[in-house]
């Protein structure tokens, strides 16, 4: 895969990664009787739905410092989790938190573990050697 189809993917990625932060809202300040579920645990829901958007997003800006948008992520789950205290047939729960928050981490980490496979075999353009000769 050249630099431009990497780059062009990576783009994709972050675009999708923020386009997933609103749904999280959404999904979380919806009133119950809105609610359309997978049949998964509720907790589950939260871990995969978590990790997808932390992974979109670790891939899409991977320049950044990853405990920033780590902490991000979290404090984003304990904000819409405390939330649904006020939502009509909701309820905050520290498993729900939990579960969004540990999503959020393993999600990242899988990111970053792809990324940083990538560099270490060279094959990564934003991450090259600056003292490295770009032919």
């Amino acid at each position: 895969m050249g630099p431009g189809a990497l780059t062009e993917l990576r783009r994709i990625a972050g675009l999708a990664g923020l386009a997933c932060l609103p749904v999280l809202v959404w999904l979380s300040w919806i009133p119950k009787d809105w609610e359309l579920r997978t049949g998964a645990a509720g907790q589950l829901e939260h871990l995969v739905a978590y990790a997808g958007t932390a992974g979109l997003l670790g891939l899409g800006f991977p320049r950044g410092p990853a405990w920033r948008l780590a902490l991000a992520l979290v404090l984003l789950a304990g904000i819409l989790e405390i939330g649904q205290i006020w939502v009509p047939g909701r309820t905050a729960q520290v498993i729900d938190f939990a579960a969004s928050a540990g999503g959020a981490l393993l999600g990242l980490a899988a990111a970053r573990t792809l990324a940083g496979r990538r560099i270490a075999a060279g094959q990564d353009p934003m991450r090259q050697d600056p003292l490295q000769k770009v032919s």
